[in-house]
């Protein structure tokens, strides 16, 4: 008996260190234990189940990897594609296993998991309990999430491919890429209704959106690429852009140019700073700065770095950017002031994709 209480004595003690390596902080006092850090998701190789999720405590200056395999005592599963949250829980969409893992964003530890998806890409929570998930790599849907039982409540047939989404007010946006084919729309979901209210087009190959300071969604498109029939010839390419679509008309009322010809899977990712006046997003030449107001891309990026993806921390107003290494070995999270300047770097999982807050 007495091994036997050593035994859960020690585990205790390690989920209590895993527990205060990120101590409550005093600016946000409501958000408690992993709840007010930057969660970083790290996609793995895909088929090996090695995605993860990575925390990185700004009170302590530090990351704790593997978290949820550290609290819960397994894998989340194979290609980890997002993180979202919807009150105190947190939904880590893990794609080739074809589920979400729903987690206690406080403790991390799992509350349930839901299955039987096709393609899940990205949650976005509408309240109450209560989320979206995109589907699909060909026709698509996004998936009305209940959360209170753990189970899919509706299904919205929508474009095709469906990545990010955001919300505006009592509509979500969601970004139809295409997939494994092409679009250029972006459907406009009622949530009162669940319902596709509006389709809006906008540039080829929409992957991310964010919505601004005024409530208006801009929508990152990567442009579209076609090969000939022996992939070694590009036979048409259109433009990447930046659509704004008005927050209450619904409207596209800007479309700017950005990237150059020959950047195939380039602009990558989008992000807004948290005052929701200014955008940072990814280019093959580093990660551009751009005032909501701008009509035109900046003329040189603020870092000439090629990252998978970055935010702009509200409490620090660092610039946290994730940078993969290769698909077998760890990746890096880099900290730069709001200049530039880079301060820190530090060790997270496998092929980092993705950094998330919540507050």
């Amino acid at each position: 008996m007495k091994r036997i209480s050593n035994y859960f004595v020690f585990v205790f003690l390690i989920q209590a260190m895993l527990f205060l390596s990120c101590e409550k902080d005093d600016a946000n006092p409501a958000l408690e234990g992993y709840a007010g850090g930057i969660f970083i998701t790290n996609e793995g190789a895909f088929g090996n189940s090695n995605g993860s999720v990575s925390h990185f405590c700004i009170d302590s200056n530090r990351v704790v990897n593997n978290l949820f395999e550290k609290v819960n005592g397994r894998n989340p599963g194979d290609v980890l594609q997002s993180f979202g949250t919807e009150g105190n829980l947190g939904v880590i969409v893990v794609n080739n296993s074809q589920k979400i893992e729903v987690v206690d964003l406080e403790t991390f530890e799992s509350v349930g998991t839901i299955t039987g998806f096709s393609y899940p890409r990205y949650f976005t929570g509408i309240g109450n309990g209560m989320g979206y998930l995109s589907n699909g790599n060909l026709a698509g849907e996004v998936y009305l999430i209940d959360l209170n039982m753990m189970e899919v409540a509706d299904t919205i047939e929508i474009g095709m491919g469906p990545e990010q989404m955001a919300r505006s007010g009592n509509y979500v946006f969601v970004a139809n890429s295409g997939g494994w084919d092409f679009d250029n729309t972006v459907s406009v979901i009622n949530t009162g209704t669940h319902e596709v209210e509006k389709v809006v087009e906008v540039g080829d190959i929409p992957v991310a959106a964010v919505t601004d300071a005024n409530g208006d969604v801009w929508v990152l498109c990567r442009g579209k690429v076609v090969y000939d029939d022996t992939w070694t010839t590009i036979i048409e390419e259109t433009d990447s852009r930046l659509v704004r679509i008005d927050g209450t008309t619904h409207e596209v009322v800007t479309s700017i140019v950005i990237g150059e010809q020959g950047d195939y899977f380039n602009p990558s990712w989008l992000s807004i700073c948290p005052s929701g006046e200014e955008l940072l997003f990814g280019e093959v030449e580093g990660l551009y700065m751009m005032e909501i107001s701008s009509d035109e891309q900046p003329s040189a990026p603020l870092i000439e770095e090629e990252f998978s993806h970055a935010l702009i921390e509200s409490h620090t107003g660092n610039i946290l950017a994730l940078m993969v290494t290769d698909y077998s070995s760890a990746g890096r999270l880099h900290i730069y002031t709001a200049g530039g300047e880079k301060t820190g770097s530090f060790d997270v999982g496998i092929g980092p994709n993705g950094l998330y807050t919540n507050y």
